[in-house]
């Protein structure tokens, strides 16, 4: 795989369902598996800068634990209140069985 991407985990380190949090340059993620689709969001939420981390996946969102918030893993963006911005995104690629992400800037 070519720059930008960097390689961050080993794909069946997260099963279906499950997520990882990491940190890709300098930049706090989780990497989200949904039925074998890997997603990478900023691991904050935009409503009280709260990690997403401590919360859980909902399908194809990832739920805020502190007030709720739910945020597409797909396009960042929330899908129930209080959060009004969207989450940033990044590119992500899986390539013999290693998960690669783009940190050089959000797909969204």
């Amino acid at each position: 795989m070519d720059s930008p991407y960097q390689p961050v985990v080993a794909a069946d380190a997260i099963p279906p369902g499950q997520f990882l949090a990491v940190a890709v340059a300098s930049i706090p993620m989780v990497i989200a598996n949904v039925d074998g689709t890997f997603y990478a969001v900023a691991d904050l939420c935009t409503h009280e800068d709260y990690p997403l981390s401590y919360g859980c996946l909902d399908g194809d969102r990832i739920k805020c634990s502190l007030h709720g918030s739910r945020f597409c893993l797909r396009t960042g963006q929330p899908q129930e209140e209080p959060a009004e911005q969207p989450v940033a995104t990044f590119r992500v690629a899986v390539e013999d069985g290693q998960v690669w992400i783009d940190p050089s800037r959000p797909s969204n």
